[in-house]
């Protein structure tokens, strides 16, 4: 082997240095918009629809006093010949009794779009003992807030009520609301489907409706379809009946009291697997004509995951099916309706024996955390939009649990750390990103902090809270808030407050520096003057970590209560009962006796990064590495989070090189993975950045020399009959970083070039080109075609 020895390190430093520290001079920075609306209501003295600006942080929301407590929906519709369809609707709703005259209410407001209501339809009618019915006097809409005003001429009586219309809309082409989805059957026809996809505020494009997260009431659905189509919505069907000429009613069960973004319904030809949980629920896959068999391992993980949610949150999963429906057009990677969970088709669909690892892996935490929903974000459900992070944030940590349960060989906490941790840091680095909890005032804005701050900060912090209270106690508060609110709506602090009954720790305190502010910080290390072998003292400092390194006026001012979490060869080193908090911004901390070496946020588990200050403290880390005593998740924290500092400037870039060299004889594939990220991104900067200059090519040779050649020599092209999902999965990374770095090798180009014929005489034959390796064999042969 040809090792970069120290010489080579210092003789790649001042290039890397100025690359790194360039790094971010050209990010570019955004900052969210929010749009001023306005609020309809009646006034009282001249029964007027009066449109005031909504000012300061008030949300946007629907009047608060009349509520919806059961929808009666009919929808008419045949996607294979019309674009239109037709609905009428009855709402159960309460009219609450008036203090005073002043405030009598004489309209109703919902939301709406693109929908086109009947006037002549429009009749209220009392449900307490009276037959009187109070007729429409004029329907105001609000295009700019997506609100219908049904305005009457006489107050609505107290108590409970009905009010039904008829309506028309149109089936989007744009995969929201109810939408319409073509694709080629079995034959090579033309198919039609008709689906929805109604979060974040898309269920207004169906039926008029209180289209907010809390405005929980229950669904009863009918469909009049052509004759030869499925229909299948959130429930079972209770009953199907003719309904004229080549057409049938298919009515649905009632729904649990559930949000309007998860109601959902699709229609169309469709093949299907199922297969019944422990628990005894129907668990089935649907996927258009001829594809159902490609369901076998999403429905596996299904059927396991379901039983281990039910079991893990105490609460057993309360619907009687759970189907999976695979869309060829589908807007999201998928989304959590209750009881009809619909996926994109290359998130759900594949097979199991060819598939690469990645897949796989893709496929089963997709499932995992759509089901996760069917608790966390479906039972219990966000108050409102900037409680997001509740839905996705805990999804996303759960997903990470259950597969890890499920899939234990995957070591996928180790993956967590690579991927959903760092697209949090990274995104969480920069000046403009946002809290966790960020005011959402008009629900249009949502669509904003679907990112990775909601989803993998989110679950970052969540992960962090585990660790902090431990499995049991974690749990235990997990169970208290499903049985406490469920069918209910929440915010964070009623999560903090399960936490806090069942620990008896001030979580909510602790969590506000890391849910209510932008950023993350990192904690500073130094020894000098003391020594790690005994108790020696620490110097601790802390601030918010920005990748561009850059300071404003009041950045000191930023603190979090930062888990120290320390460990070492032995593993977690506790020093006290419970983790120790750093909240100071800087302090004195006694480090645990007898340690070789030592690093804090020990296992990676909280979203924070770590600079070493003292070379003594990073040799020792270095040294760990290169002995193997350091564990996988700590070796990928290590090196993300000084690739990190050094891109920042905070860290000579030689000791990110060092630190490199120290992964000689890797073996863990979710380590490849962080490895790969970081000389992937060096190349590319390099590359972007200098051209063609000659410390760029030095390393591109000592790391095609130092990593990825033995690494080739030793896992081979060529996979064993007997060999693992993640010796299949390092062999993909080793082979994706040799057609980087020893792109113009003869072997290795001879080898990707036989195995790219061999594919295209049989492009079935797996053994020749297996999925994991196809794109990294492209690559060499694209790169080098004549």
């Amino acid at each position: 082997r040809r090792r970069l020895n120290r010489g080579s390190c210092r003789a790649l430093a001042p290039g890397l240095s100025i690359l790194l520290c360039s790094w971010f001079a050209c990010q570019i920075s955004w900052r969210h918009s929010h749009d001023t609306g306005s609020l309809a209501f009646v006034d009282q003295e001249d029964h007027q629809i009066r449109l005031d600006p909504v000012t300061g942080p008030e949300r946007e929301q629907l009047p608060k006093d009349i509520v919806p407590v059961r929808y009666d929906l009919e929808l008419e519709l045949n996607p294979e010949r019309s674009s239109s369809f037709q609905g009428r609707l009855a709402v159960s709703v309460q009219v609450p009794l008036a203090a005073h005259d002043a405030v009598a209410f004489y309209a109703i407001s919902l939301n709406a779009r693109n929908l086109s209501i009947a006037k002549e339809s429009v009749i209220f009618r009392s449900l307490e003992g009276s037959d009187e019915e109070f007729l429409l006097q004029e329907i105001i809409e609000d295009r700019h807030r997506e609100v219908v005003t049904l305005k009457f001429s006489t107050p609505l009586p107290a108590g409970k009520g009905l009010l039904s219309l008829s309506y028309a809309g149109r089936l989007s082409a744009d995969m929201a609301g109810l939408y319409r989805s073509e694709h080629k059957g079995p034959t090579g026809k033309v198919e039609v489907m008709a689906m929805t996809q109604f979060e974040a505020i898309d269920a207004r494009r169906m039926l008029p409706c209180w289209d907010e997260p809390s405005k929980k009431a229950i669904f009863s659905l009918a469909l009049i379809i052509p004759e030869h189509l499925t229909a299948v919505s959130n429930m079972p069907a209770s009953s199907e009946a003719a309904a004229g000429k080549g057409k049938r009613q298919v009515r649905f069960l009632d729904t649990p009291k559930m949000s309007t973004y998860l109601l959902a319904l699709a229609v169309g030809q469709f093949d299907s697997i199922q297969q019944v949980s422990q628990s005894g629920t129907l668990i089935r896959v649907l996927t258009a004509r001829g594809q159902s068999e490609g369901g076998r391992f999403a429905l596996d993980v299904a059927v396991r995951a379901l039983d281990f949610y039910g079991q893990y949150f105490e609460v057993p999963y309360p619907l009687p099916k759970l189907d999976m429906l695979a869309a060829p057009d589908f807007a999201a990677g998928a989304m959590e309706n209750w009881g009809l969970v619909i996926y994109r088709e290359v998130d759900l669909l594949c097979n199991a024996t060819t598939v690469g690892v990645a897949r796989k892996m893709r496929i089963a935490t997709v499932v995992a955390h759509e089901l996760a929903h069917m608790w966390f974000g479906n039972l219990v459900t966000m108050e409102w939009w900037d409680q997001l992070w509740l839905n996705e944030g805990f999804a996303n940590w759960m997903q990470t649990h259950a597969v890890d349960v499920l899939f234990p060989e995957w070591d996928i906490w180790d993956q967590y750390i690579v991927q959903e941790q760092a697209r949090a840091l990274s995104l969480d680095a920069l000046r403009s990103s946002h809290p966790i909890e960020v005011p959402i005032r008009r629900a249009q804005e949502v669509d904003e902090v679907f990112d990775a701050i909601s989803y993998s900060k989110g679950g970052s912090v969540v992960r962090m809270i585990s660790a902090f209270l431990g499995p049991d106690l974690f749990r235990s508060g997990l169970a208290l808030y499903m049985k406490r609110h469920a069918y209910s709506n929440t915010g964070t602090a009623d999560l903090w407050k399960c936490w806090e009954e069942v620990s008896g720790r001030p979580i909510s305190a602790i969590m506000d520096s890391w849910t209510s502010q932008t950023g993350f910080p990192v904690l500073v290390v130094d020894s000098t003057g003391s020594s790690l072998r005994g108790f020696g003292s620490l110097d601790l400092k802390q601030h918010w970590f920005l990748a561009d390194g850059s300071v404003e006026a009041g950045d000191e001012q930023k603190l979090w209560q930062i888990p120290l979490l320390p460990g070492s060869t032995s593993g977690a080193l506790a020093v006290s009962s419970q983790p120790e908090l750093f909240q100071s911004s800087q302090g004195r901390w006694t480090a645990p006796s007898g340690a070789a070496w030592l690093k804090l946020n020990f296992g990676q588990v909280a979203p924070y990064r770590v600079l070493y200050a003292s070379a003594e403290l990073r040799s020792a880390l270095v040294a760990a590495v290169r002995s193997g005593e350091m564990g996988a998740k700590d070796r990928i924290g290590l090196l993300l989070d000084s690739m990190a500092l050094a891109r920042q400037g905070s860290l000579p870039s030689s000791e990110v090189v060092s630190l490199i060299s120290a992964f000689r004889g890797e073996v863990s594939p979710h380590v490849w993975e962080a490895l790969s990220s970081v000389v992937v991104g060096l190349h590319r900067s390099a590359a972007f950045l200098s051209p063609g200059a000659a410390w760029a090519q030095r390393f591109e040779t000592a790391v095609a020399e130092m990593l990825v050649r033995p690494a080739l020599t030793r896992f081979g092209w060529a996979a064993r009959v007997d060999e693992s999902d993640m010796e299949r999965q390092r062999r993909s990374l080793v082979v994706g970083l040799a057609s980087r770095f020893l792109r113009h090798d003869p072997a290795v180009l001879g080898e990707a070039r036989a195995r790219f014929e061999a594919w295209l005489h049989a492009p079935e034959a797996a053994e020749a080109l297996p999925d994991d390796l196809k794109g990294s064999v492209f690559r060499l042969v694209l790169a080098n075609a004549k």
